[in-house]
């Protein structure tokens, strides 16, 4: 693990299944300013991208693609600071999982949904009977809503995978492998936070593609530019799977 895994963990927090401790990803400080730096990067984004669409409404199309470069470059930014937090509390939080456990705490839903679908089937492969996924009760988000647990159950229904909550423990939901089926995809499929691209052209003016994580598209949504796979998130993710795998992979 590396160095600035250890740093600023926050406080442990009670377990609901006994004595053991829990990271607790709300009050650590690493995980907290990474969130941060994104939420700023997606809002200059969102400044940017509505400046550049305005130029380009009063005809001004170099102003617009500047502004609209920028924007790109934010929303970047804001990718890679979000799958640093996705690394960073992945680790924290597996770190001691066991090879049946995935813990998805502190992720945001895309994220844990996506490296969910890798665990089901990498767990489907190894003929894994059942896989104990650590969703939380919602106590850590906002309003106290728990988030994770229900797109869990909404991607279990999509998929018919049998499920049901741990009768020690109702923020671990049990999903059974033994005999199911999933598509290839959930394998093989690469994280995006960028929509599909619109059909329609605006005199070659393109701006800023819109991201996924928080905030929601403009009004005004034109042509959106597709290359978003920096190699920054790419090599982040090349870490975070070599650490899952393990975390698979290990015997304790």
């Amino acid at each position: 693990m590396s160095a600035s895994a250890a740093v600023d963990r926050g406080p442990l927090i009670s377990s609901d299944a006994g004595n053991l401790k829990d990271y607790n990803h709300a009050s650590d400080q690493e995980y907290q300013r990474l969130r941060s730096l994104a939420d700023e990067a997606h809002k200059k984004r969102q400044q940017l991208s509505n400046e550049s669409q305005a130029a380009y409404k009063q005809g001004d199309g170099g102003k617009a693609h500047q502004l609209s470069e920028k924007a790109k470059i934010q929303q970047r930014l804001a990718e890679q600071y979000n799958m640093e937090a996705a690394e960073y509390v992945f680790v924290q939080n597996n770190a001691d999982s066991g090879s049946d456990e995935i813990d998805l705490h502190g992720l945001f839903v895309k994220e844990a949904v996506w490296i969910l679908k890798k665990r089901i089937a990498s767990g489907i492969k190894g003929h894994e009977s059942y896989v104990k996924v650590i969703v939380g009760k919602g106590l850590h988000s906002q309003n106290g809503l728990a988030k994770i647990k229900p797109a869990v159950e909404e991607l279990c229904r999509d998929a018919n995978l049998r499920n049901y909550l741990d009768k020690k423990n109702q923020g671990v939901l049990i999903i059974e492998l033994e005999g199911a089926q999933v598509p290839d995809s959930w394998g093989n499929s690469e994280f995006s936070t960028e929509k599909p691209a619109q059909t329609h052209q605006t005199n070659g003016y393109q701006p800023a593609p819109q991201p996924q994580y928080q905030q929601p598209p403009p009004q005004h949504q034109q042509q959106q530019n597709q290359q978003q796979n920096s190699s920054g998130s790419g090599d982040l993710l090349v870490k975070l799977f070599k650490f899952f795998f393990a975390c698979i992979q290990k015997n304790l």
